[in-house]
């Protein structure tokens, strides 16, 4: 029974979604993935944290379990501190700041689990996260500690917890919820996720295609590993995925023009619709014009008046961020060229495909 009203408030929350969203860039929805609502990053560099954590809240809802508020501030908290590590052990050749990828939630929730936004919601400044002050005092420390040569010890990073619990809150050792009290790494397990069923996928034709590298961009500052795919097949994953109840993070550039939230579409410049192919990505890629601005999840399917696929995505800059809801939708010509990279559940790639990347 508890199962059965679960799937009915799901199909319930698929349909308000539906209709409460559609018409964002003049696209009408015809999918919706079951997701959370659109919540605010504020002034922060953490949409790598937010975008993963509501794709993990799909991913909880997609298993059948009530919708869960987790905690992005716990996800950020950690990675500082694996920022730290990587940033000494580089001998402080390695980027630090605000930025990061999906992958970086992952690594978190592998090794420290995961925790509800009651049990840490991080710290607030006029009802906005605002992390200017953390970014500038965490940089200077581990700088500090990267300097002192004579007596360095990679350990030290223990010694930023006090200026991340200035500005994020102490880290809680229970999760408290109506079935009793978990640690974090309990808690993750308690909905059977495994971060290792996740898996992050690019498109660029200067590695092989079919194989993993690790992508250059400036926040992948982990050195992940990225699969290998065609446009083509990259779409095509994209594509399959929401039409079967699973989302994607999506990573990609928006600082061009046409990526227009306020009207909520980004599409490409007309001369460029339906003419993009991967010589084209590569030389945006080459030339920085397709740049790893910004993290959002994508949440579903969409169609323009023209027949064109859009791809529904939820925004981290609030629900007031524009006139719907926050929402908008990206047109697959913006994907094709726009896109750096995504993640997705590794069974929502189509069989063919996992078997060409050995998944």
């Amino acid at each position: 029974m508890r199962l059965f009203l679960t799937l009915l408030f799901l199909a319930v929350l698929n349909c308000f979604s539906v209709s409460a969203n559609d018409g964002a860039g003049g696209f009408t929805l015809r999918k919706v993935v079951a997701h959370s609502p659109v919540i605010s990053q504020g002034s922060t560099g953490t949409c790598w944290s937010f975008t993963a954590t509501s794709f993990l809240e799909s991913e909880i809802m997609r298993k059948g379990f009530p919708e869960t508020d987790l905690s992005e501030m716990f996800f950020v908290y950690h990675t500082y501190l694996n920022k730290a590590e990587k940033y000494l052990l580089y001998h402080g050749n390695n980027n630090f700041g605000q930025g990061g990828q999906a992958h970086d939630v992952m690594d978190v929730l592998r090794v420290h689990g995961m925790v509800t936004n009651d049990a840490f919601p991080g710290k607030m400044e006029d009802g906005r996260f605002q992390h200017r002050a953390l970014a500038k005092t965490m940089l200077n420390k581990v700088e500090r500690l990267n300097d002192n040569q004579n007596k360095f010890d990679v350990e030290d990073v223990e010694k930023l917890n006090s200026v991340l619990e200035k500005h994020l809150g102490k880290l809680p050792k229970k999760v408290k919820t109506a079935d009793g009290r978990f640690s974090p790494v309990k808690y993750r397990e308690e909905f059977d996720i495994d971060p290792d069923d996740f898996v992050e996928l690019t498109s660029y034709s200067h590695h092989p295609f079919y194989q993993p590298f690790v992508l250059e961009v400036p926040d992948n500052w982990s050195h992940a590993l990225y699969y290998n795919l065609p446009i083509d097949e990259l779409v095509q994953v994209m594509v399959s995925a929401l039409e079967n109840d699973y989302t994607v993070c999506w990573d990609g550039d928006t600082s061009e023009k046409t990526f227009m939230h306020n009207k909520g579409i980004a599409d490409l410049p007309e001369k460029q619709q339906g003419k993009v192919t991967q010589k084209l990505r590569q030389k945006t890629f080459y030339n920085r014009t397709t740049t790893d601005d910004h993290l959002m999840h994508i949440v579903g399917l969409s169609e323009g008046e023209n027949g064109k696929t859009g791809f529904y995505t939820k925004n981290s800059w609030g629900a007031e961020s524009n006139e719907f809801g926050g929402y908008l939708n990206l047109t697959e010509d913006y994907v094709r060229l726009k896109t750096v990279a995504i993640m997705v559940h590794k069974n929502a790639i189509p069989r063919r495909i996992r078997q060409k990347l050995d998944l």
